[in-house]
């Protein structure tokens, strides 16, 4: 069996080529690939680090994890799931560990009251920018990041096969199916939709959420401040309150096929809501088949 230390240098040079093969990999979203590209990375630079100090990750200790973790707090998640597959596989001692990261930002949430009424008024209300009330909705009512709304393109755009004027967006492995009003409005953010810079407004742009430049969204910092000035407190708590929504009627599993998160970030909600994994399987033999119209 090959020493420990020729795994490291092996896999140290090996991940490159897991890299292709996630970008190659149809089965992924983008934010998948994503996830997968940020462990990937993870595990080279925790390797190299083992290997610029000559040792061997079957003789890795504590302190030096530690110190390590030091230097790379914001890896800790994705650097414990890869210690804990190597020492699944004998590969790392097993008393050598990483705990589970603890998300420390805002848990506010922003009432269903407010954030229904909100919703209602982006939808309506003619006199707001086409942009931000989109984005607004988008938000409110599916908790998506505007990280994630400012890397949006049109090809990101479907149009219902049996629904005429229902859109949707690819987020995840499913059709997100939107409500009419809002359908409404992302079909006139597609016709349009323009660059921010006067002198640029006639060129072409992929994104529905252009910046000064076509070939460049607007910046997630720069649309969180539009949204607060449409009376979002803040994105972060009104994700929170559409996702305590959201899991609420419908499963944590469904709910990350549809809106392209991880797994464990649906069900941390799903059980924030008081729900169970087991409740999956009735529910899908309750429903008997996908859903097809507007969510």
């Amino acid at each position: 069996m090959p020493s420990t230390t020729w795994w490291v240098s092996t896999a140290t040079q090996k991940v490159p080529l897991a890299h292709q093969r996630a970008e190659q990999d149809t089965n992924f979203t983008h934010y998948q690939r994503e996830h997968l590209r940020r462990k990937l990375n993870t595990a080279r630079q925790l390797l190299a680090y083992l290997r610029q100090r000559g040792t061997r990750l079957a003789a890795l200790t504590q302190p030096a994890v530690d110190r390590w973790l030091v230097r790379n707090r914001p890896r800790q998640h994705y650097a414990r799931s890869f210690l804990l597959w190597a020492a699944t596989n004998g590969l790392a001692p097993a008393h050598v560990a990483i705990g589970t990261s603890r998300h420390t930002g805002d848990r506010e949430i922003m009432s269903d009251t407010d954030r229904v009424l909100l919703a209602v008024k982006l939808e309506t209300d003619d006199t707001l920018p086409l942009a931000d009330r989109v984005a607004g909705c988008l938000v409110l009512q599916y908790g998506q990041s505007c990280w994630r709304l400012v890397n949006l393109t049109t090809d990101d755009v479907l149009a219902h096969p049996d629904e005429p004027g229902i859109l949707g967006l690819q987020l995840g492995r499913d059709p997100l199916w939107l409500r009419p009003r809002l359908s409404a409005l992302l079909h006139q953010l597609v016709t349009n939709r323009r660059p921010l810079a006067g002198a640029l407004r006639d060129h072409p742009t992929p994104f529905l959420f252009p910046g000064l430049r076509p070939d460049r969204p607007i910046t997630s910092a720069t649309l969180q401040t539009r949204l607060r000035k449409l009376g979002v407190p803040s994105a972060r708590t009104a994700r929170n309150g559409a996702w305590l929504s959201l899991v609420g009627s419908v499963h944590w599993k469904m709910l990350a096929d549809l809106l392209g998160v991880a797994d464990t970030t649906a069900s941390a909600w799903h059980r924030e809501n008081g729900g169970d994994r087991a409740s999956y399987v009735a529910s899908r033999l309750r429903q008997g088949h996908s859903m097809a119209g507007p969510e």
